[in-house]
Formats: C-alpha cells, sequence, structure tokens
C-alpha cells in the first residue's frame, strides 16, 4: 500500500464533530498562552490583527485566511493592535477509524488559496444549524463542517499533508481491520500482538496510546456495536446474540452492553421498536 492510498483510505473514513461554533469580534484582551487544547479548530479571519503560535510556528493571520489549529498541539493566541480579529471560528474532533486523525496526519496550518465566499457560507451554514433548536440540525452543522474540512484539505499539495509514524500506522490498520472481519470470534491480545509482530505487552502499550483504550476494551466495545446492530436488525434472543458474538456469560453480556449503551439490551431492543413504528 503506497502513501497516497493510505492517506486516501484515511480521509474516506473521516469521522468529525462539531463541539461548537461562532462569529464574532474577538476583545482587545483576546490571549492565551501555552495550551494544549484536547479539541482542533479552525479559525476564518475576516478582519483584524492578531497572533497566532501553533506548535514552534508562529503566525500573523490577514484577512481571507483559514487556519487549521489540530488537538494535542501546544498553541497561543493573542490580540495585537487596537483593531483585533472578527473571525468565524469552530471547535471539533476529527478521527480516522477509531484514530485521532493527527496522531496521522501533520496538516499544513493555514491555507491562505481559499474563496472567501464559499468559506464565508459554509461557516455562516455551520454557525446557524449550531444554534437552531431544530431536530436536525446538528447533523446539517456537522455535514457542513465536514465540507468545509474537505474543502481544506482540497487546497493543500500533497507535499503540505505527511503521514506520521507510517509504520506503526500500517501496523494498527491491519489490527483493525482484524478486529473488525473476526468480531464475532474470541479475538485475544496474543493474537493481535502476533500479527503486529510484537510482544504483548509492548503492543498493549502502543494499542493504548493510539487509540486511548486497551485492546479488550476496544474489542468489547466493537462487540457491543455489533450487538446493537444484531438486536435492531435480527429476531435472534439476546442469549443467541451474546454467542453469537463470544459472550458465554449472559450476565457479563448484559453489564458490558449497558455500560456502553447505557440500556440493559432488552431495553435498547424495545427503545429500537418504538423508534421503528413512530
Amino acid at each position: 500500500m503506497n502513501n497516497s492510498t493510505l492517506l486516501t483510505s484515511y480521509i474516506s473514513n473521516l469521522k468529525i464533530d462539531l463541539i461548537m461554533a461562532d462569529y464574532n469580534l474577538c476583545s482587545t484582551d483576546w490571549m492565551d498562552l501555552g495550551y494544549t487544547p484536547d479539541y482542533s479548530k479552525f479559525y476564518f479571519i475576516c478582519e483584524g490583527e492578531g497572533w497566532l503560535k501553533i506548535g514552534e510556528q508562529e503566525y500573523y493571520p490577514k484577512p481571507g485566511e483559514l487556519y487549521l489549529m489540530p488537538e494535542g498541539v501546544k498553541q497561543s493566541y493573542s490580540c495585537i493592535s487596537s483593531q483585533p480579529f472578527r473571525k468565524y471560528w469552530c471547535h471539533f474532533s476529527v478521527k480516522a477509524g477509531d484514530m485521532n486523525l493527527f496522531k496521522i496526519l501533520e496538516l499544513s496550518h493555514i491555507c491562505s488559496s481559499v474563496d472567501r465566499e464559499i468559506v464565508k457560507e459554509m461557516f455562516s451554514s455551520i454557525v446557524f444549524h449550531a444554534k437552531s433548536s431544530e431536530i436536525y440540525a446538528q447533523l446539517l452543522a456537522k455535514s457542513k463542517l465536514m465540507e468545509l474540512f474537505a474543502y481544506y484539505l482540497s487546497k493543500l499539495d500533497l507535499n503540505e499533508i505527511t503521514l506520521k509514524n507510517l509504520t506503526t500506522v500500517e501496523k494498527l490498520t491491519k489490527i483493525l481491520n482484524h478486529i473488525e472481519a473476526n468480531i464475532e470470534q474470541n479475538i485475544t491480545v496474543h493474537e493481535l500482538a502476533e500479527i503486529a509482530h510484537m510482544h504483548p505487552n509492548s503492543f498493549i502499550r502502543l494499542f493504548k496510546k493510539q487509540l486511548g483504550v486497551p485492546p479488550i476494551q476496544y474489542i468489547t466495545r466493537k462487540k457491543i456495536e455489533k450487538a446493537k446492530e444484531l438486536l435492531t436488525a435480527t429476531t435472534s434472543t439476546i442469549s443467541e446474540i451474546a454467542m453469537q458474538l463470544g459472550f458465554s456469560d449472559l450476565f457479563y453480556f448484559s453489564k458490558q452492553f449497558k455500560k456502553n449503551a447505557g440500556l440493559t439490551p432488552t431495553d435498547f431492543r424495545k427503545q429500537m421498536q418504538i423508534l421503528h413504528f413512530e
């Protein structure tokens, strides 16, 4: 698999969640130094002056420029004159499958070759729907954010997109594909470690560092996702579904299901049936 193919694979599986968005005039005391957010940000500068630092790079954004500030990277910002920024902005998280995208890719922080009207329309729509109380509004806001992210990527040259830790990424991709394809089996850490050609202890540390949870917890979560599908789409009993997914203990299955889904399997199925007939 070459870099271009792998890059396409990750981008095509992006999951984006909008946290908040707005359009406003910054105050003259707008400033924060040396913080590391656990969310990513887009800034679209409409007017004014200011200063940003993303990692070790400093910027003095100009109107019409779109900035990406990725999560997990130390950042600073401040107003630098009596003419602060007026900007659109949003906070969001983005993953490729189950991996934080910015653990996989390093992207250019600035995109200056954008069409101002196109970006303004996208951001205006994101902000409008993010503030709406309509039941479908958050979905529309998320779809517009996905469109904005795709637009940002489309304006970058390939040399402005760098795959990080390529060997690790390919290894984890192979592991996640194996879990997905064998979710009904009893998948063990030793089995996954062998596929990765690693000692089990080293594999567990790597997996948790990249995905945020130990492999067994990840597998259990995936099994519960599959159980939700089976409870919704089949008439199999809860016991049959538990056995199908490798849970020999029905009580343990129900406990894990409620922990992950917030409902017991029985209540979840009832809820899905109610929604289906409404």
